[in-house]
């Protein structure tokens, strides 16, 4: 039996997939025409009817034809890409939306392979900052799958995205998110900014923002019901009610109040529409990764002194993320220390600040007071998650109280620009301590999405 080595390819024997690509920009052969808003898009019947059992249909079934096939529903940008997929088995998507328009197509042709290939980009590029833009989106374009993933991510960042993205929020994405058991909010801050979500719904659906009106969008659409008024210590409700926002009605509140004090709520004390369930919500754990930034070489040490006594360094993610710690390195025992059976700990004092470049308002501070060991690590953790805004430079500073006397030093290295972990590329820029030497004095952080 003889084998015969395949062809190497030159430029006039090439691979199939090229020669498949080339009639995708020649026309070459084309004997099918759309005309998609205005633009004509030529192909061949053989290739889509052989990747689409709807084009199969179209083209080869009983009621196939010949004519000019109008799409109305499929913007000439999506088609494109789709032709693109069904020639080359590749798709360049570059944003959440094109994801969405290219998903639609997928499954209109029944195209399953691409289809799986928009759900896994939409899931690598979640992020706080458009999770609500994607359970805005209607149900028939929604995945099971990516639905609970990134209701997931809005209930672990609830306090944040309702703060922030609360004018944003549709009414089935609101439905959906108060419909589950575990958030990261209290009830009674949950339910404020639901009454204050009421304003934004009657802007966008140009009704006046009256008591009434805001509390016919709570009920037309089942959400009053989802709020867990039993939930409440009486010290809460009396906060709601109090706030500017409050859409409950006085017998209501007082409906309320009764059956919190007593603990028992019999017939007369069902209201209409309101949510009586009594067992609160519980708390979800943030899923947090540590970005360990690889060191490149050794410098010579940082040295803490009277004219040296702060180090800077700047970080950037190309998503939005909260960090809740930070790794830096100890300082170098002393000789004294080094050379005796002296006890290897000291107490480390400085300042840690985080500032947003673009605007110095936003900004924490963290005072370090704690004993720890020479030589080792130190992690640094926040009360709450300071949040980084994606492609915006963020500056981490480290003051010291320092003593002319009695210089420190610690050990560091040059250590990577980039880290690229879960779903986050981070850079990092150290700036230079002294004339002298550099470093790299921030080791790692850890981050959640």
């Amino acid at each position: 039996m003889v084998y015969l080595k395949p062809a190497q390819s030159t430029d006039n024997q090439t691979s199939l997939y090229d020669r498949v690509k080339k009639l995708l920009v020649s026309f070459e052969w084309s004997d099918c025409t759309f005309s998609v808003a205005d633009q004509k898009f030529k192909a061949h019947k053989l290739i889509l009817g052989i990747s689409s059992p709807v084009f199969e249909a179209m083209f080869y079934g009983p009621l196939s034809t010949d004519d000019d096939i109008q799409i109305t529903d499929i913007h000439p940008d999506i088609f494109q890409l789709i032709l693109n997929y069904i020639y080359t088995d590749k798709v360049e998507i570059t944003s959440i939306e094109h994801a969405f328009e290219l998903l639609y197509a997928s499954r209109k042709y029944l195209l399953e392979h691409l289809g799986e290939m928009c759900i896994a980009y939409i899931q690598d590029n979640i992020s706080v900052d458009n999770v609500v833009e994607i359970l805005n989106y209607p149900d028939y374009l929604q995945d099971k799958q990516l639905v609970s993933y990134s209701l997931k991510l809005f209930c672990q960042h609830a306090s944040y995205i309702l703060q922030e993205k609360k004018e944003t929020i549709s009414y089935s994405c609101m439905k959906a998110f108060l419909e589950c058991d575990r958030m990261n909010i209290s009830e009674k801050e949950l339910i404020k900014h639901v009454f204050e979500w009421t304003l934004y719904c009657c802007e966008q659906d140009d009704i006046l923002d009256m008591f009434e009106n805001r509390r016919e969008v709570l009920k037309k659409n089942g959400l009053f019901e989802l709020l867990r008024f039993r939930s409440l210590r009486p010290s809460e409700l009396e906060g709601i009610v109090s706030n500017v926002h409050n859409l409950l009605h006085p017998h209501e509140y007082e409906s309320i109040k009764k059956v919190l004090k007593s603990g028992n709520m019999n017939k007369n004390d069902i209201i209409d529409s309101i949510g009586m369930n009594n067992v609160p919500r519980n708390a979800l754990n943030l899923d947090w990764h540590f970005c360990f930034r690889s060191p490149i070489r050794s410098v010579a040490p940082i040295i803490i002194d009277s004219n040296n006594f702060a180090i800077h360094c700047r970080i950037k993610a190309n998503k939005s993320v909260f960090i809740n710690s930070l790794c830096i390195p100890t300082r170098m025992a002393p000789p004294v220390v080094f050379r005796s059976n002296h006890i290897n700990i000291y107490l480390e004092q400085f300042v840690v600040s985080i500032t947003r470049e673009s605007n110095s308002k936003d900004n924490i501070r963290h005072n370090i007071n704690k004993t720890v060991e020479y030589d080792s690590l130190l992690d640094i953790q926040f009360a709450e998650p300071y949040f980084i805004k994606k492609d915006e430079w963020y500056k981490i500073s480290f003051v010291w109280v320092f003593n002319r006397h009695n210089p420190n030093s610690y050990v560091v290295e040059f250590r990577d620009r980039h880290y690229t972990g879960h779903k986050v590329t981070f850079e990092f820029d150290d700036v230079p301590f002294n004339a002298k030497n550099g470093g790299s004095f921030l080791g790692g952080l850890k981050y959640c999405l």
